[in-house]
């Protein structure tokens, strides 16, 4: 968080024969939009982008239309995450010593994450400078209204476990969004992400204190990861779009039946916390 005073410095490891640097991402266009790109084709079958876009099919590349609006969407997530005072941290893989001459390397991103700190959120004004009407113009007015109830369901099952323990929404840290491209996935560079999370959150905090870390999970197979990484859920899941979307986020084609319409099942997700990322940094370096 750039308000913190805490100074983010680089670091390099090493993971399945590559090597890589973390570091801050770069507020230049070049850089969000490979950001961008590898985003939308993680998240081609998300569920809750789905629902967001309206979409009554899955995409199935970012060459498509649907994937080129979705690279577009994840374009202004990273700019209005920078612009609004969060972070936007990336990891890059580096070139072989063979290669290291000038201009080798155009997109070397490998995986990125998205934070806000304890209350911080997006800007309206930070969303506007980062063009966010682009999506408008894309999805309609459906995507206000689904991102707001979203934003309700998430807050109310938020707000019922921070109650239990006599603490708000606003002492956590928010994982807006992380993803490791095709290429490099499997070798832990998430986990890699998420405890620089950890440790920049320690640092930020008052002495003695541990903030939560929060996060939404839409698939399985990242709810394995963040239950690895000592988050646990909340409360099984949150359903939304109930009689509008399929459990895919698609919404019907134009020609179907108001019978299969309310039908639809509507999408579930997981709200999930990590309450001690300190005991999790702890658990991790004792492996």
């Amino acid at each position: 968080m750039k308000d913190s005073g805490i100074l983010f410095t680089p670091f390099n490891f090493s993971r399945g024969g590559h090597n890589f640097l973390v570091r801050e991402a770069s507020s230049h266009s070049t850089e969000i939009e490979n950001i961008a790109w590898l985003a939308a084709e993680a998240f081609l079958d998300d569920m809750v982008i789905n629902y967001f876009s309206g979409s009554t099919e899955i995409p199935t590349s970012v060459s498509t239309m649907i994937g080129f609006e979705l690279y577009q969407f994840y374009c202004v997530m990273f700019r209005a995450c920078m612009l609004s005072r969060g972070r936007a941290i990336v990891v890059v893989s580096l070139p072989e010593e063979s290669n290291k001459n000038e201009g080798s390397i155009q997109n070397n991103i490998a995986a990125a994450a998205a934070w806000y700190g304890p209350q911080q959120d997006v800007r309206v004004i930070a969303a506007l400078r980062a063009g966010v009407l682009t999506p408008l113009g894309n999805y309609g007015p459906r995507l206000l209204k689904r991102i707001g109830e979203f934003n309700r369901a998430t807050h109310a099952t938020f707000t019922r476990a921070f109650n239990e323990r006599a603490l708000t929404r606003k002492n956590a840290w928010y994982l807006q969004c992380i993803f490791t491209a095709k290429q490099f996935e499997g070798q832990g560079l998430m986990s890699a992400l998420v405890r620089e999370g950890f440790n920049h959150a320690l640092k930020c905090s008052p002495s003695g204190f541990v903030p939560p870390v929060i996060l939404e999970s839409s698939s399985g197979r990242s709810r394995s990861r963040y239950l690895h990484l000592g988050f646990e859920i909340i409360e099984p899941w949150c359903n939304i779009g109930k009689g509008k979307v399929d459990s895919r986020g698609c919404r019907p084609a134009e020609n179907k039946g108001i019978r299969e319409k309310a039908e639809l099942e509507g999408i579930k997700f997981s709200c999930m916390v990590n309450w001690d990322c300190r005991k999790a940094l702890q658990a991790e370096n004792q492996k």
